[in-house]
This record gives C-alpha cells, sequence and structure tokens, in this order.
C-alpha cells in the first residue's frame, strides 16, 4: 500500500454517503465483499484525506494543510492510514456482529476505545446562537485529525440504543455496506436503491422472463 501523498493531477476519488451515519459511511470506504473480492478505496493518505473532505470533517484549507504536513511527514501519514484502516475493520466487525445479532468481540471494542483516549482530549465545548455544543480543536490539526469524529461517531451510535435493532447490510450479491435503516417499516434491504437496489429488480425481471420462456 502506497500510504505517501504524491502530487497529482489526477480528480480525487467519488465517495458515497449512503450509511446515515458518519461511522457506517466510513465502513463503506471499501468495495466489494469483505473476504470474498472487496476493493481498498483508502489505498493512500490523500485518499483519506479526500474521504474526510466529502464527509465534511475537514474544508479544503485543512485538507490541503494535512496534505502539506503528510508531504513533510511520510512515516507518520502512513501510520495515521494504518490507524484508520484498523479503526474502520474494527468498526465494521462490531456493527456487522449487531447486524447479525451477535455479540461483539471485545479486542474491537478495545480498538474503537484506543482511539477515543487519543483524541477525545481534543474536544472543546463551543458557544453559539443556540446555545452551547461540541466542537473540534481546529487550532492545531495534526495527520490523525479525522479518527477523533469518527470514533466518536461510532461510540455516539452504540451507546444511543438504536444500533442493536436498525443497523442493516446490503444485501446486495456484490456489497457488503452498513447502513443505519431508518425507513418507516425498517425494512430496508439496500445501501442504495438506485445502485444496489436497481441491480436487483433488474436481475429479478430477466429470471421471471427466463422462467416464463422456459
Amino acid at each position: 500500500m502506497n500510504a505517501v501523498p504524491k502530487p497529482s493531477d489526477a480528480p480525487p476519488k467519488k465517495f458515497q454517503f449512503v450509511g446515515g451515519e458518519l461511522c457506517l459511511d466510513f465502513c463503506n470506504s471499501v468495495g466489494g465483499k469483505r473476504g470474498v473480492r472487496s476493493r481498498e478505496y483508502l489505498s493512500s493518505y490523500r485518499d483519506f484525506l479526500s474521504w474526510s473532505e466529502q464527509a465534511a470533517l475537514l474544508d479544503t484549507g485543512g485538507a490541503q494543510e494535512l496534505l502539506r504536513k503528510a508531504s513533510r511527514q511520510p512515516p507518520l501519514a502512513a501510520a495515521a492510514l494504518r490507524r484508520g484502516i484498523r479503526l474502520r475493520e474494527a468498526i465494521y466487525r462490531i456493527f456487522l456482529s449487531l447486524a447479525e445479532n451477535k455479540k461483539p468481540v471485545e479486542g474491537d471494542i478495545k480498538e474503537l476505545n484506543v482511539e477515543l483516549s487519543r483524541s477525545l482530549n481534543r474536544l472543546r465545548v463551543s458557544s453559539g446562537k443556540n446555545g452551547f455544543g461540541w466542537e473540534w480543536n481546529a487550532e492545531h490539526v495534526e495527520l490523525d485529525h479525522p479518527l477523533g469524529p469518527i470514533a466518536r461517531s461510532a461510540a455516539d451510535l452504540l451507546t444511543s440504543g438504536r444500533a442493536l435493532e436498525n443497523i442493516r447490510q446490503c444485501q446486495g450479491d456484490n456489497c457488503g455496506w452498513l447502513f443505519f435503516d431508518s425507513s418507516k417499516n425498517h425494512s430496508r434491504c439496500w445501501c442504495d436503491m438506485r445502485d444496489c437496489g436497481n441491480r436487483a429488480k433488474v436481475r429479478r425481471h430477466r429470471l421471471r422472463k427466463r422462467g416464463s420462456v422456459d
């Protein structure tokens, strides 16, 4: 894996955000099905920054600042990416277990807690027009900055009481993405009806047509 960012005229990768929760969208930065035929979308630190910017964890200026910092500190950028992928896979296994009505492995919970302990000291109370809230300290943004909001998103979802019954895995043949089912009847089957759902619809139509011909 080449984790060192390099100058490039190629446009940044475009990511899909259909999980309904930040942490689930991060899990979905892998294409295909894990363990069968998966495609890594975060193959460099630059990809990680692109995802973070599209997820609104960084603005364009912040992403460019981290990219410049990464070019000066390639080993630290590579380490941040490795941590991100470890965290992503731990979060994925946690919520997949919940989707399958299983108990998450303690080691994965520990991995999440390790990242929480590294990042929660960056949270600050802020005041605004509507009162007080939380914000992440942006004065000294480090290469691992996006991992804090991702870890907190997973922790918030786990402790909200909603995860146990509303986390789903896409039923697409070549998809393993996770999503939060907020549909009225909690009967959503696909990560995106326009993508996996549409392919399943076309496949069912072809099978019915083939059956009628036979």
